[in-house]
């Protein structure tokens, strides 16, 4: 008996401790504790009844762990190489404006030329080439054009002011087309009189001749001068632009064209060679027309320039690209001055008679004058060994 009412006691208390204990746990987080006084305040309790082990969250550091950083660090590293540009990348043509250039690179661009520097340099006189240079000087500084337009353009303009003495050359040949054969004949006499070193005949050959200039209203003075002032003004520009990009003239060596850009040396693909000889035949047989009603010999005489023009492709691959220009500008404009000439409203208005097709004689073709040259040799030949007896 005494031994059950123990028990029981035991229990009563077990369960108060216990009872106890649940209400504790069911005081708000500010509640104090007063187990063994202590003055900390308790953790706050959870909401429902977990096992203890889910009662303490440990918080993680929020902070990246090394290894982690390292795998990161690769990846990073190749995604900044793939961004970067390849050196073998196009990159987009965009112009940059001179004022952001390097100094480096602003240092090496010459800067234009002003009123005065070729004198400056010996390279403007009062010769035919330093009066071309002068005036290539004077068109580019007034313009602002690039050289190798400025040389294009001295160039037609050297043909425009040479322009009234062309038309003066084609009026003389186009008058003395219908005495083509007396002047012929005449000449044939002046040269046997020379043989014979006949200085009567001779006088006599040169005053019909002159009688034949004067009833065709030419001047023999007038024709003798207009080849000798348009050759100085020809081999003035040649010797001037050659001289420019000899020396060289820095500028020059910025033509401002994209294909040819520099103007001072030669052109190793031999383009603007080929380009020349083409266009020298195209105005050979633009010309040929004309330059065949005046003396029976030159037709021959262009097939024969046809022959020195095609070997010509190599001795013109030695010229500096500058000068090659100035040659394919000056055939072009020769071509097209004779192509206008050509026509038959401009030819009424500049007063140069017209040939007539009757008076033209057809072109000859290599073979004849191939014979020609032959036959012309022999005749040369046989005078020297008859004027050795």
């Amino acid at each position: 008996m005494s031994q059950g009412r123990c028990l029981s006691t035991l229990g009563l208390q077990h369960s108060r401790l216990l009872l106890a204990r649940s209400e504790l746990r069911a005081f708000p987080s500010s509640s104090r504790s007063f187990f063994w006084g202590s003055s900390k305040p308790a953790a706050p309790p959870a909401e429902k009844a977990e096992p203890l082990v889910t009662e303490e969250i440990i918080e993680q550091p929020t902070s990246t762990p090394a290894t982690e950083l390292l795998d990161s660090e690769p990846t990073a590293a190749v995604d900044a190489a793939s961004s970067a540009p390849s050196p073998d990348a196009v990159l987009p043509d965009v112009a940059v404006p001179t004022d952001v250039l390097p100094t480096e690179v602003l240092a090496q661009i010459p800067s234009p030329l002003n009123y005065g520097d070729l004198a400056a340099l010996g390279l403007a006189s009062w010769t035919p080439a330093g009066v071309c240079r002068w005036g290539m000087e004077l068109l580019q500084v007034s313009t602002g054009l690039p050289w190798f337009w400025t040389i294009i353009g001295a160039t037609f303009a050297s043909r425009v002011l040479l322009f009234p003495f062309s038309v003066k050359q084609m009026q003389s040949t186009a008058a003395l087309a219908p005495y083509q054969t007396d002047i012929a004949s005449i000449r044939d006499e002046m040269a046997e009189a020379q043989k014979k070193k006949d200085m009567l005949g001779m006088q006599r050959a040169a005053l019909r001749q002159k009688l034949i200039y004067e009833k065709a209203g030419v001047s023999l003075t007038g024709m003798a001068l207009a080849p000798f002032i348009q050759l100085p003004v020809t081999l003035g520009m040649f010797f001037g632009v050659k001289k420019l990009c000899d020396l060289p003239v820095e500028q020059l060596k910025y033509s401002g064209f994209e294909w040819v850009p520099d103007l001072t040396v030669i052109d190793p693909t031999y383009t603007l060679p080929i380009i020349a000889t083409i266009l020298m035949n195209v105005q050979i047989s633009v010309t040929m027309r004309d330059l065949v009603g005046s003396t029976p010999q030159a037709g021959h005489i262009m097939n024969f320039l046809r022959i020195l023009t095609t070997g010509s492709v190599f001795l013109m691959a030695n010229l500096n690209a500058g000068v090659l220009v100035y040659l394919i500008s000056s055939i072009v404009a020769m071509t097209l001055q004779s192509v206008v000439l050509r026509q038959p409203a401009i030819r009424r208005i500049l007063r140069i008679p017209l040939i007539p097709e009757h008076l033209r004689v057809a072109s000859p073709t290599m073979r004849e004058s191939l014979k020609y040259a032959q036959k012309w040799w022999n005749d040369k030949v046989n005078d020297a060994r008859t004027g050795a007896r």
